[in-house]
């Protein structure tokens, strides 16, 4: 599905982040990136959403070069990214009317879209995410749980088969943040979806990755992948074993990283 290969890429400074880098997601897995803040993983994840391009090396998506944003690549971010002078349904429609005026051209709808379900997809979703009985409040009425569902209704009614989500439960509560991890983890299920999604919590990052990507200080040259039998398991956190794999991702992470859930 993700094919990283060779993979260099610098900031405008000259700071390298990833120097000659390759790595691989197969369809339907699951992955967490973690790493200490300016270590890139935001970077990476802008890569794949094909809104940064490297200075060499290529990425291939479902077998086809990453040149520009793809049609069937879903990005959810930390702070919803909602106009906020639209409702609540319209947030949600929005991507369906982006498609809608372009056609299905291939580069901002997929070729083969057709959109004669829209309402029907509109209204799935909101009833799907629970917030339905939301649909003409604004953003800044509502809670950020329920600005954060809207933000994934948006994008699961454009059926993504790849999701990248970027911190997206880092401003919630506890109680709300485990709600929509638990959530999330449904709706790949249900929808077959590859997911990465990018943290610095490593308690997050094992609930919700089959395979962690770590990175530490850059540039990152070789992939350091931890496999996680405790992924989408709730009720391991007192289980020595799993505080024990918390641990070693956090020394991965470079000794001045603290977090943890």
């Amino acid at each position: 599905m993700i094919l990283v290969q060779d993979l260099t890429f610098a900031y405008p400074d000259g700071t390298q982040i990833f120097d000659h880098f390759s790595w691989h997601v197969e369809r339907g897995e699951a992955w967490s990136v973690i790493g200490p803040s300016g270590c890139g993983k935001t970077t990476l994840l802008n890569l794949l959403a094909g809104l940064s391009h490297p200075l060499s090396g290529r990425i291939l998506i479902d077998g086809h070069l990453l040149q520009r944003p793809r049609p069937r690549t879903g990005l959810i971010l930390q702070d919803y990214g909602l106009l906020p002078w639209a409702t609540i349904r319209a947030n949600v429609a929005l991507g369906l009317e982006i498609r809608a005026f372009y056609g299905p051209d291939g580069i901002h709808s997929p070729s083969d879209e057709t959109l004669s379900d829209k309402e029907e997809r509109i209204e799935y979703w909101l009833k799907r995410l629970g917030i339905h009985h939301l649909a003409n409040h604004y953003p800044h009425q509502v809670s950020g749980g329920q600005r954060q569902r809207t933000a994934i209704a948006r994008t699961l009614a454009l059926k993504p088969d790849l999701l990248l989500m970027d911190e997206p439960f880092g401003a919630l509560d506890a109680v709300t943040r485990q709600d929509l991890m638990q959530l999330t983890i449904q709706l790949r299920r249900e929808h077959r979806l590859t997911m990465v999604i990018v943290t610095h919590n490593i308690e997050e990052a094992l609930f919700l990755g089959e395979y962690v990507l770590v990175l530490d200080k850059p540039a990152h040259r070789m992939p350091t992948i931890v496999p996680n039998p405790y992924f989408g398991n709730p009720s391991c956190r007192s289980d020595e074993t799993f505080l024990d794999l918390c641990r070693q991702l956090q020394q991965l992470m470079g000794e001045n990283t603290r977090e943890m859930a």
